[in-house]
């Protein structure tokens, strides 16, 4: 069966979200004495793992023309329910080490029994103004869109200026501080997708980019006040993979639905891959053992293979969208 081009990128994009996201979550840390470029490297250039996912979202959602009891009523479930569902499962599972009072915190905050959960948190504020930013956005022509998201770029290098001006490192009181958020990547991922872009632009963008991040590595000693996730450079590096991604598969045309079936099950991996990683990988001494470099990528490989696979199991069982979505 033939997907769409829109599917066909989009699944894609799902795709190295997803394996950008285990991998940066693949590494332990480092005995005294060890070192590896690796890290860093990871570090760095893994980040856009999540403003991809949501770039993604805002790609898929907007333009739908629903109402906004009909857009929450369709889509509220496909994250509350896995949310609710994995969240007891963790806390569960590390009975020993989180207290049972966090079945409490559920609807308003993730459990320290799994911290990645945080970004399902965003998610869901991020889709209930989805109905509400949508008629301004249809109407917004290209101009007055980048307008906006330049706002938001600009608003998201101030952290790093204050060390610079020497003023006092931004907090939730910093005058801006509500440009800045995650349902940027939303607007982005729209962007991104209705628009064409040129391999020239998308190199400058990048080389923009690549310089942030230069300046990053440089204050990664100094006291800067900034999300790893919504710094300039993990911005523009989101972009530049979105955009070559979908310029890269614009024509691809697969035989099979086998994309579509892996992006399907990306939610759930995200959802799973703590587990796989922290409760068994990580704890493998001869994996462990090994060069650091070679450690990471075996977690990496074996928490993605065995994450798809039960993925690909469970959506064969019936209501499996409540468990992972």
């Amino acid at each position: 069966m033939e997907t769409t081009q829109r599917d066909t990128s989009l699944d894609i994009l799902r795709i190295v979200a997803c394996m950008m996201v285990v991998m940066m979550h693949a590494p332990i840390p480092l005995k005294e004495g060890q070192s590896s470029p690796m890290l860093g490297i990871i570090s760095y250039l893994m980040a856009p793992c999540n403003g991809l996912f949501f770039m993604v979202s805002g790609a898929l959602l907007f333009g739908r023309g629903l109402s906004f009891g009909q857009f929450i009523k369709k889509r509220l479930g496909r994250i509350v329910y896995p949310v609710v569902l994995w969240s007891v499962f963790y806390i569960f599972i590390n009975k020993e080490k989180v207290g049972m009072e966090q079945l409490l915190w559920i609807p308003f905050y993730r459990t320290t029994a799994c911290g990645y959960l945080w970004f399902m948190y965003a998610l869901l504020g991020c889709y209930f103004l989805v109905p509400l930013i949508e008629p301004w956005l249809l109407k917004a022509n290209r101009r007055e869109q980048e307008m906006l998201l330049g706002g938001w770029l600009v608003t998201s290098a101030l952290p790093m200026l204050t060390v610079y001006l020497g003023i006092p490192a931004f907090d939730e009181h910093t005058a801006w501080y509500y440009w800045s958020g995650f349902f940027g990547y939303f607007l982005l991922g729209w962007y991104a997708w209705q628009n064409h872009f040129t391999w020239k632009y998308v190199r400058v963008v990048g080389g923009i980019g690549m310089l942030l991040m230069v300046v990053s590595y440089m204050q990664s000693g100094l006291e800067v006040n900034i999300n790893c996730y919504l710094h300039p450079y993990v911005i523009l590096f989101s972009f530049v993979v979105f955009v070559s991604i979908k310029k890269l598969f614009a024509q691809y045309r697969p035989k099979t639905n086998l994309l579509a079936t892996l992006s399907a099950c990306t939610f759930g991996v995200y959802l799973i891959h703590s587990l796989l990683l922290n409760t068994y990988l990580k704890q493998i001494d001869i994996i462990n053992a090994l060069p650091v470099e070679i450690g990471i990528l075996l977690r990496w490989g074996g928490t993605l293979l065995i994450g798809f696979s039960i993925m690909l199991l469970l959506r064969k069982i019936p209501g499996h969208k409540y468990l992972i979505g």
